[in-house]
């Protein structure tokens, strides 16, 4: 979970590949008009997310183990994805290392002016929620560093 560039889908790949366990992508479970939204730069309202959150809860229930890479902004949109057994990965990145990022990045419909509202939007988890294990990224950080340090606090095998 995080914010657009923090690194999810990169993340969220990685560990499906050394599990074994399917990847689902969050961003494919928008609707079009999301996309379109989003692509706008337009952020997406508490209302437009909750169908979007649904299809994912869905999704989770309908396997016993999958890796899902999606924003989870706000402390109730976790809530919603907390099936049995659910835990989270935030990825904490630094504004100006998300903006380089989103910069980059081309061929995405949610752009780096879109960053502002994602941030205003993100609810960092807090104490209270044991779930979410926080993984503060930095700029030298690799997805293969991130991806070990993952499976090993949330101790899931290296099915490699």
């Amino acid at each position: 979970m995080g914010v657009s560039g923090s690194g999810k889908t990169t993340l969220g790949q990685d560990l499906a590949a050394r599990t074994g366990w399917p990847f689902l992508d969050g961003d494919d479970f928008h609707t079009p008009e999301a996309r379109a939204k989003m692509a706008a730069g337009l952020g997406l309202s508490d209302e437009d997310r909750q169908p979007w959150l649904e299809r994912l809860r869905g999704a989770l229930l309908a396997r016993p183990e999958v890796i899902l890479a999606c924003s989870s902004l706000r402390h109730s949109y976790r809530d919603v994805l907390r099936v049995p057994d659910a835990r989270f990965v935030f990825l904490n990145v630094p504004p100006s290392l998300l903006l380089s990022r989103l910069q980059e990045r081309g061929n995405h419909y949610a752009h780096a002016d879109l960053l502002p509202s994602q941030l205003q939007t993100l609810e960092p988890p807090d104490r209270a929620e044991a779930d979410v294990l926080t993984l503060h990224v930095t700029a030298q950080d690799s997805s293969a560093d991130l991806t070990r340090l993952t499976l090993s606090a949330l101790g899931i095998a290296d099915a490699r």
